[in-house]
């Protein structure tokens, strides 16, 4: 049943030698000690003395290699036998003296886990920083250029894109895209360079293929960007301030200190500004108002923060409303104002035709409406709350008369400067109001808001986080411009220089008071310029019977500052303080005084009494309404800051 056992002192049988299996075991031998892949596939092209080249592969899946795959094999031996060498002495150190040793393991242990943990802090940091800038601008770019370069499937951006996050706002080289070893001289970059211009927005840059050695890469060179400071200070900056012209106001410095402007009667002549918080918004108005009146414009500023622009108090080219009625009252105004033009431009054209000079339009106007966001909610409250009884229709006259100003523009010099944050089609009044405003302003924007305003400028700039950096965008391009910065002082003294335009009343505007008749200029007036049709019959605008607005409102005697202070001024001083004894009317009359003394913006006497002064009890009642102190009851509505 069993075999039997072997004989004592025997021999055991020797198994014939297996030569594959050695030769396959000296096969691996050999690949660890020369450098080569430990399977023996090849996975680049690398020899003895040269790396594989660049973004190329051999293996059979066709996935880009590890790059220890594209050292040489010099290289790769040189690093196997020094891991070598650092195991086997570590085993020799230990066997000889094992307590040292294992002290030395530690420390050693513990610097590289030190050293471990800053890398992968540095790396994960990095990431949190600038995972937005690879997600929305180096992961597109890198979908688009694998194809067009043929790069291995698995690379990864970082392996051949050098795109820094503050590209946009750096010159000189800005951009390198490595190209594939394979890339032959005289190939056509013409498509990788328009996908790398297209999709990173870059504005004035150049591409430089450059194919020396083994390392074939593109460089893309930007042009000296917008200055980081355009100062009126600087002699350069205010002599390009005074040579612009009155249509098109300077606003500020581009690329290789290119001046940007836009002409308000060739080119747009409403300008919509949208921009976050710190922006830049109130200075580029600033500047943009103050050209405009030391050229004999007038403006007329919607705040109802009531304090974004100190400078333009107590100016007599602009008037400043703070308050929802008086800017619904003046929007009406303004919409008659614009047909008595329109009606003028209609003369001048048959003027024209019998070779007769034509009739002045008057001053250009300049309407600026800050925080519009909350414009037509406001004008939609006041009209609620003080509309006729009987009026049909919940829509705002003031609304519609905006609107009909936005249709107007060039030809009768009516100009409109919307200011806010999210202009949507809504608050500006509807998707054809929004039209008209053909030159749109953007900073600190986002994709969303970028799309809304200007869909038809792709791809999207990157946007610029420096206060004052903006793009100005006209006819389809965007321009990246550092707008001018102008101090309060500046913008003051420059707008009450050159040509200064007295400012009309609201009620001048709606009794179609001619406003060419103010204007004078180192003490000199013109006359008043009469306005006619071709029978010589004076022009006049018939108001909408259903605008349910009077068209020109009666005109109030002349007051005294006593008289204001028992009527349209009464509690302009506010309640009393604990314990002042002082009648309500002594103390209004007494901050009445104190008014017109201090404050620059307090309207001026229309008449004289003897002695006494006289002024226009609506011009007081509005300047109560829009002082700084006025406590603004009736505004509930959110405005937000800059």
């Amino acid at each position: 049943m069993f075999a039997p056992s072997p004989a004592t002192g025997s021999r055991p049988v020797r198994q014939p030698t297996d030569w594959r299996k050695v030769g396959r075991r000296a096969a691996f031998v050999w690949r660890a000690v020369s450098g080569d892949t430990l399977d023996g596939k090849p996975r680049t092209d690398r020899t003895w003395t040269h790396r594989g080249t660049p973004l190329t592969t051999k293996r059979e899946d066709g996935r880009m290699p590890h790059s220890w795959d594209s050292l040489s094999r010099l290289e790769m031996a040189g690093l196997r036998a020094f891991g070598g060498f650092v195991a086997t002495g570590t085993g020799v150190a230990a066997a000889v003296e094992p307590s040292e040793t294992l002290q030395s393991l530690q420390l050693s242990g513990v610097g590289a886990a030190a050293a471990a943990a800053s890398w992968a802090g540095f790396r994960g940091m990095d990431g949190v920083v600038t995972w937005k800038h690879r997600k929305h601008w180096i992961w597109p770019l890198h979908v688009v250029l694998r194809d067009l370069l043929g790069l291995p499937e698995g690379v990864k951006p970082s392996d051949y894109l050098k795109v820094p996050a503050d590209y946009a706002e750096r010159a000189g080289d800005v951009v390198r895209v490595e190209l594939p070893g394979t890339w032959a001289p005289g190939t056509d970059a013409s498509a990788v360079v328009q996908a790398v211009t297209s999709k990173l927005a870059l504005q004035d840059v150049k591409a430089t293929v450059r194919l020396k050695g083994g390392k074939h890469h593109i460089t893309f060179t930007q042009a000296p960007r917008a200055p980081q400071r355009v100062m009126y200070s600087d002699p350069e900056v205010a002599e390009r301030v005074h040579k612009a012209p009155a249509s098109a106001p300077f606003l500020g410095l581009s690329h290789r200190d290119v001046a940007v402007s836009i002409d308000l009667d060739d080119e747009s002549p409403h300008i919509m500004f949208s921009a976050a918080p710190g922006g830049g918004k109130s200075v580029l108005a600033k500047a943009f108002a103050a050209q405009v009146l030391h050229h004999g414009g007038i403006a007329f500023l919607i705040d109802f923060k009531r304090t974004s622009h100190k400078w333009a108090y107590g100016l007599k080219n602009l008037m400043y409303i703070r308050s929802e009625m008086d800017a619904h009252f003046l929007l009406l105004a303004l919409a008659q104002e614009g047909n008595r033009r329109m009606a003028i431009a209609e003369e001048n054209v048959h003027r024209e035709l019998r070779g007769e000079p034509p009739l002045p339009m008057g001053p250009r106007i300049l309407l600026i409406l800050e925080e519009a966001n909350t414009l037509r909610k406001r004008l939609a409250k006041y009209w609620a709350k003080n509309k006729p009884e009987g009026t049909k229709g919940n829509e705002s006259p003031a609304v519609e008369a905006l609107g009909e100003f936005l249709f107007m523009g060039r030809s009768q010099l009516m100009h409109a400067l919307l200011i806010g944050q999210s202009l949507t089609a809504q608050t500006v009044g509807g998707p054809e109001m929004r039209e008209a405003f053909t030159a749109r302003i953007l900073a600190r924007y986002t994709q969303n808001a970028w799309r809304m305003l200007v869909p038809e400028v792709s791809p999207i700039p990157k946007a610029s986080r420096h206060s004052g950096r903006v793009q100005i965008v006209l006819a389809g391009q965007a321009h990246e411009t550092q707008v001018v910065f102008m101090t309060d002082e500046e913008a003051k003294a420059y707008a009450t220089s050159g040509v200064v335009t007295n400012v009309p009343s609201i009620e001048q505007l709606m009794r179609g008071t001619d406003t060419t008749n103010s204007r004078h200029s180192e003490g000199t007036h013109q006359g008043e310029q009469v306005v006619s049709d071709t029978t010589g019959r004076p022009l006049r605008v018939v108001p909408d019977p259903d605008q349910g607005e009077p068209a020109a409102p009666a005109e109030a005697a002349p007051i005294s500052l006593s008289q204001a202070a028992r009527t349209v001024c009464a509690g302009v001083a506010g309640p009393a303080q604990p314990g002042v004894d002082t009648p309500q009317e002594k103390r209004d009359l007494m901050a009445l005084r104190n008014a017109r003394s201090r404050d620059k913006q307090f309207p001026d006497h229309v008449a004289l009494k003897g002695k006494e002064k006289l002024y226009d009890p609506t011009e007081l009642e509005r300047w109560a309404r829009n002082r700084i102190k006025a406590s603004a009851e009736s505004e509930t509505a959110e405005t937000g800051t800059e």
